[in-house]
């Protein structure tokens, strides 16, 4: 009987052990969320990277049941690595995000913790899409209050950034133009202009 015993205290501390080994290995870390006008943009950091394979990406109205809505595949770096997601089929006030982490181990997978983004629908979106839907090439203007840089990315409804440039904006109404390379494939996107204290996004449509 006491070997039994002993037999099952190892196999409770080689199991705890494994456990602690796992969430070490991928620990999750600065887990967060915000609304822009028209995206949820998820943010997180991976201490050990090179033990994860990959991230799926869960989201619920309700805190119990979650839907799978997206993977996106680790990278192959050494140590902390950064991941992002836009989730830019928002259609609630309150939306519940997860993470699944899969490891390349074989302690299989394990999941963050939840959180919780409250949408920030805006009505006085300053970006105006000229054309709309567009060809080959993107017009747009926007409004700045000053002379900045300005971050601009283009993502499609998967959350995937399909073009990411850094451009000098000038006080009060820019007309900027984008080419639209070959790899946009027909559907919907979503623009966004950041700077140091506004963030502007409006939806467009690749023909």
């Amino acid at each position: 009987m006491k070997k039994i015993t002993l037999l099952l205290l190892i196999n409770l501390s080689i199991a705890t052990l494994s456990l602690n080994a796992q969430l070490d290995m991928a620990f999750i870390s600065n887990f967060s969320a915000i609304s822009t006008n028209s995206c949820n943009r998820l943010n997180w950091t991976i201490e050990n990277n090179r033990g994860v394979s990959r991230f799926e990406v869960e989201k619920s109205t309700n805190g119990k049941d979650f839907k799978f809505i997206a993977v996106l595949i680790a990278t192959e770096k050494f140590g902390i690595e950064n991941y992002a997601y836009a989730d830019t089929t928002i259609g609630t006030d309150t939306t519940m995000y997860r993470l699944r982490i899969l490891t390349k181990s074989q302690y299989g997978s394990f999941y963050s913790r939840i959180i919780l983004v409250r949408s920030k629908m805006a009505t006085d979106n300053d970006i105006r899409i000229i054309g709309n839907p567009v060809m080959d090439k993107l017009f747009f203007n926007y409004n700045s209050t000053n002379v900045q840089q300005t971050d601009i990315k283009i993502y499609s409804l998967a959350g995937k950034i399909v073009f990411n440039q850094k451009i000098s904006s000038f006080k009060g109404i820019n007309l900027i133009t984008i080419p639209l390379r070959s790899g946009f494939a027909p559907g919907m996107y979503v623009i966004e202009i950041n700077n140091d204290t506004v963030s502007q996004t409006a939806k467009f449509v690749k023909q």
